[in-house]
């Protein structure tokens, strides 16, 4: 089976094992959090690096529903964001863009995943759902701060690991796929 037909059946999976799928990605989630850099207003995690590859392996459908059932564990106020933090307001507060773009990333991941045909496009997928991610975090800093400061402090840092976790996410999957 080739890793992209591996991508597609995880989808296929009967109902309790997308459960069990689920509670281990919003386990992974969790773990990612635990890298936590902060430079500004947002920190650098490996959560983008996770979502990537959750989406990768998963798929769009089974990608995001891990996004969305992390996002509300949080909300409900289990600490599995970055430093710990749960709750509503820290879902709802400065890094509330980063977490929706983390959502529809994971979903343009997995069917972007499913497409490509090896690294350097998986990269190049998974690169453009971290554009998504830092748009929209852009997009909620933006309205707490100045759109330039909100940019400089909230994107400009955050663009190399972005692609370094981009390249990364896209070795572990065609890795782990084969």
């Amino acid at each position: 089976m080739t890793a992209a037909a591996s991508r597609k059946s995880a989808a296929a999976h009967a109902p309790p094992v997308q459960a069990a799928i689920v509670v281990a990605g919003v386990v992974a989630m969790w773990g990612a959090s635990f890298v936590s850099i902060p430079i500004g207003p947002v920190p650098i995690t490996l959560q983008t690096f996770a979502v990537c590859v959750l989406a990768g392996l998963f798929g769009g459908r089974l990608g995001l529903a891990i996004v969305l059932a992390w996002l509300v564990a949080a909300a409900l106020g289990a600490p599995v964001l970055a430093n710990g933090a749960g709750g509503w307001k820290a879902v709802s507060g400065p890094t509330a863009g980063y977490l929706a773009g983390m959502a529809v990333a994971a979903w343009v991941c997995g069917e972007g995943a499913r497409r490509a045909s090896g690294w350097l496009p998986l990269t190049l997928v998974f690169l453009g759902g971290h554009v998504i991610v830092l748009a929209a975090g852009w997009a909620g800093l933006a309205g707490v701060m100045n759109p330039g400061p909100a940019f400089q402090s909230g994107v400009l840092p955050l663009l190399p690991g972005a692609a370094v976790k981009s390249l990364a996410a896209a070795l572990t999957v065609r890795l782990v796929s084969r």
